[in-house]
């Protein structure tokens, strides 16, 4: 077979005004992009080729340490057509990791862009390696460049055949593991793997297809350089990789293709779920009734999405034909609300073992979770496949009752096809250890349904195995814990267990808070809101896929360059910080360093007062408070205790802060920086008298709080019949006792604070309460179910204050306060949260700050069995 380069070649020939290449430029609106035609492109590459064949050896291997671009694919064109080898490097490694891999590969020439020379000097430095600049730099004389070998160019390029089983390419793995290797990859095997693609989808010269994955990743390889170039089609490159970019070229460059790793739709995703949440709760509410009819539309053959959302059809480009996902796994959800909405969303499967993609959901045949079938050339098989209960997975805990569970048989994916590698480059122990009898085996477990379907389940190397010798799959976990909106990332990893615990490793996760989420909604108690979301999610898995403990990290996960989670990675910190508590009993967290720009700040004579007033405050064993140190995360400070120590820093600092401004403060930085910024707007509170003293007797401004004690006699009696009714009923269908009524003070003011089980706890006590107490009673209640709309107007005739108390805790507590205040009966709940298996948790200090302070009584209210009625879950 000829080489790669010949196919080019004659693409170039029938369409050399084509475009082939294009840049976005990010710049003013409607300035032009950078295009390069089939004739320049090729013009440039025959020109790399013929110098190569004069000034590099014979075979040579070409390293690529660029960003994506023209003259990127120029370089690797170049080097295929003098019959080198092209070794694509990853942009994000540094200068020893780059010196490694040309080590490794024996590159002999490294093709640089501007932006990389600093490191590709370094790299190079006692190594016979020669650098080649993509770009001309003022001071890098000496060094050839592609411009100065255009411009010398002279007469004809003799193509140098290669035979099919001859390496083309070394594209080393992005490693979840720490040990890159070398993948060859031939040139019969890029041949395969174009003429597979093509009977999935049909691409012509009329296409155009958006790069955004680094070109040193096979799959952008396949999809941004092979496929094009195979036909005349223009591949269309971002000059900045962002959301707003994406979209842009989406929208204005007449894309038809766009082919990525899942985390990019994640993002597009978010775009519209944000969009649709940003219209108002009613435009909400109809974008899901939307999708729910388009869903039925597609079950019976009918696609609505461009009925229903032709919005965001135009958002993503009028042309768009085909998304396809590969190199990671793609959250099924998300995947159906881009059916749902009308696109087709195709999912890929393959390995840089194998030259890209092996399975692929074609269109029309799109079966949502799958990766489809083999494409052509390709057999596939289980290895030491074993069955697995189809129930055990993380939809739901097994129902009472349920059927039993449809029997699966889950084993490791071995593919044979002529598109799989020739081995790795220099390591034949580890060629032999995957390559077996020409199967290479995958390391991804998985299982075919009935039509031949495969589902990846998750890595073989990554299983926990638990002590009952139950299998689990982290990656499945992972997406059922993302359903909280509150998670931005999730690792999942088996850990020794704790003394005590029955299971010999226990599933342990590593959690990264979605802070962009967490602002917007105003909540300040990051870990009580995350361990309430958590919990409940717990609830929907069987007892031996739940995470019996937690850690938040606030940096993202390390990831590779298809965004798969380096676990080794995530384990080994996991385990140094629990060995470092262990040995010095100290928070896990590790020292943060100091920048100079840190430094500055804390030498402040005023930043130095107020960072060692919130040291005080701390919980945190930590030795020094640092400027990016999450008040609650790392000082290991409450809701409660935050509004502590904003009144200490008020007191000691002059200043007066708005609620709404104290709740957008996470860090110390942020803390410290908002009380100086209202130094002086106040004379300053009393040192004697107590901060929550001075809270708690402030007048409220609040409407609604001051709504409570208006009249009600007409709603007061229309409730206490509703009430009475919940009484009857629940006596009837759970014999409701109730006993202690006569207990009740007379009159108020006074808090009722029952445990919290159920949401049955709220009506049913009310509902024993005599009518004295209803008319007098008043409720602090969450802005999220009681903030707008018939759920508002309820809770105004209920005397409930709508204020999310982890937002506003103080407005919270001024309206608990101005009610007892007024002889009113305040019915609170102090855990705050109902139970996760129906015993009482930690209580909080709202009740007793309220008690305490305004020296009223709490009656306590013991519930028992509304757990077991209707369980959180």
């Amino acid at each position: 077979m000829a080489n790669f380069y010949r196919r080019f070649v004659g693409v170039a020939q029938r369409y050399p005004d084509n475009v082939a290449v294009e840049v976005q430029r990010q710049a003013k609106e409607g300035e032009p992009p950078d295009r390069f035609t089939y004739r320049e492109m090729r013009r440039m590459s025959d020109a790399l080729a013929a110098w190569l064949r004069k000034d590099a050896p014979a075979g040579a291997r070409c390293a690529i340490l660029a960003a994506n671009g023209p003259r990127w694919l120029i370089a690797y064109l170049g080097a295929i057509g003098a019959g080198d080898v092209a070794v694509p490097l990853d942009t994000n490694f540094n200068a020893e990791q780059v010196a490694k891999l040309l080590k490794d590969s024996g590159s002999a020439l490294l093709f640089v862009d501007a932006g990389r020379l600093p490191a590709a000097r370094e790299a190079v430095l006692g190594l016979d390696v020669r650098l080649f600049l993509l770009e001309r730099c003022p001071d890098a004389a000496g060094a050839p460049d592609l411009d100065s070998v255009i411009s010398a160019a002279a007469g004809a390029f003799s193509l140098v055949e290669a035979g099919d089983d001859e390496t083309a390419v070394i594209v080393y793995t992005s490693g979840t593991t720490s040990d890159p290797k070398g993948v060859m990859l031939t040139h019969g095997g890029l041949a395969a793997e174009l003429d597979a693609a093509f009977r999935i989808a049909s691409v012509t010269e009329r296409d155009s297809i958006l790069g955004v994955l680094p070109l040193f990743h096979v799959l952008s390889q396949m999809a941004n350089l092979f496929l094009p170039l195979s036909v005349g089609a223009r591949t269309v490159f971002l000059e900045t990789v962002s959301s707003a970019e994406l979209l842009r070229a989406l929208r204005e460059r007449g894309i038809t293709f766009f082919i990525c790793v899942p985390q990019f739709f994640y993002l597009i995703h978010e775009r519209i779920q944000k969009e649709a949440a940003a219209s108002g709760a009613l435009a909400q509410a109809g974008f899901g009734v939307a999708l729910r009819i388009c869903a039925l539309g597609r079950r019976v053959g009918m696609n609505l999405g461009k009925l229903f959302f032709g919005k965001i059809h135009r958002m993503l480009g009028p042309d768009l034909r085909y998304l396809v996902t590969g190199g990671a796994r793609m959250d099924p959800g998300i995947c159906r609300d881009f059916a749902d909405m009308g696109f087709e969303l195709l999912q890929a499967y393959g390995l840089s073992e194998t030259t890209g993609a092996v399975f692929v959901t074609p269109p029309g045949g799109n079966v949502i979770g799958s990766v489809g079938k083999p494409m052509h050339g390709v057999k596939a098989k289980l290895l030491d496949a074993k069955p697995s209960d189809e129930a055990e997975g993380v939809a739901s805990a097994p129902r009472v009752g349920a059927s039993a569970p449809r029997r699966r048989l889950i084993g490791e994916v071995a593919v044979s096809a002529p598109m799989v590698m020739k081995g790795y480059y220099s390591r034949p122990d580890a060629t032999a250890a995957v390559l077996k009898d020409g199967w290479l085996n995958t390391g991804d477990l998985g299982y075919f349904d009935r039509a031949g379907n495969l589902f990846i389940v998750g890595r073989s190397k990554e299983v926990i195995v638990l002590s009952s010798g139950k299998n689990i799959y982290p990656e499945e976990l992972e997406a059922h814990y993302l359903k909280s909106p509150l998670i931005k990332e999730i690792c999942v990893v088996g850990l020794r267990s704790l003394p005590g615990e029955p299971f010999s490793e226990r599933l342990h996760g590593v959690v990264v808070p979605d802070f962009e989420v967490l602002r917007e909604r105003r909540i300040v108690n990051t870990t009580e809101v995350l361990r309430f979301d958590i919990e409940g999610l717990s609830t929907e898995l069987p007892p031996t896929k739940r995470i019996l403990s937690y850690e938040l990290w606030q940096q993202d996960l390390p990831r590779t360059t298809t965004r798969k989670i380096k676990r080794f990675e995530v384990e080994r910190r996991v385990r140094e910080r629990q060995a470092a508590r262990a040995r010095s009993g100290e928070e896990s967290v590790a020292e943060r360093e100091f920048t100079p720009q840190d430094r500055e700040w804390l030498a402040r004579p005023d930043v130095a007062r107020a960072v060692e007033l919130i040291g005080a405050a701390t919980k945190s064993k930590r030795t020094a408070v640092h400027p990016r140190d999450n008040i609650e995360l790392d000082l290991g400070l409450d809701s409660v205790e935050r509004v502590e120590l904003l009144g200490v820093l008020e007191r000691e600092l002059g200043a007066d802060i708005e609620d709404w401004a104290a709740a957008q403060v996470f860090t110390v930085r942020e803390l410290v920086d908002t009380v100086l910024a209202h130094a002086g707007s106040s004379k300053g509170r009393a040192p004697s008298r107590p901060t929550w003293d001075a809270i708690l007797r402030a007048e409220t401004t609040d409407p609604e709080a001051l709504d409570i004690t208006r009249p009600r006699n007409v709603s007061d009696r229309v409730w206490w019949v509703l009430f009475r009714l919940v009484r009857y009923v629940a006596r009837l269908l759970y014999r409701l006792e109730i006993v202690g009524v006569e207990k009740l003070p007379k009159q108020g003011p006074f808090i009722i604070s029952p445990n919290h089980q159920s949401f049955l706890d709220g009506p049913v006590v009310i509902a024993a309460l005599p009518f004295r107490v209803l008319r007098n009673l008043f409720y602090v209640g969450t802005s999220e179910i009681f903030g707008a709309g018939i759920m508002r107007r309820v809770a105004r005739s209920l005397r409930l204050v709508p204020i999310d108390p982890d937002a506003n805790m103080v407005a919270a507590m001024k309206a608990g306060a101005y009610g007892l205040s007024k002889g009113r009966v305040l019915l609170l709940f102090p855990e705050g949260e109902r139970s996760i298996d129906g015993t009482p948790k930690i209580f909080k200090k709202g009740a007793a700050i309220l008690s305490s302070h305004l020296r009223v009584p709490i009656v306590p209210v013991a519930l028992e069995g509304f757990y077991e009625a209707w369980p959180r879950g």
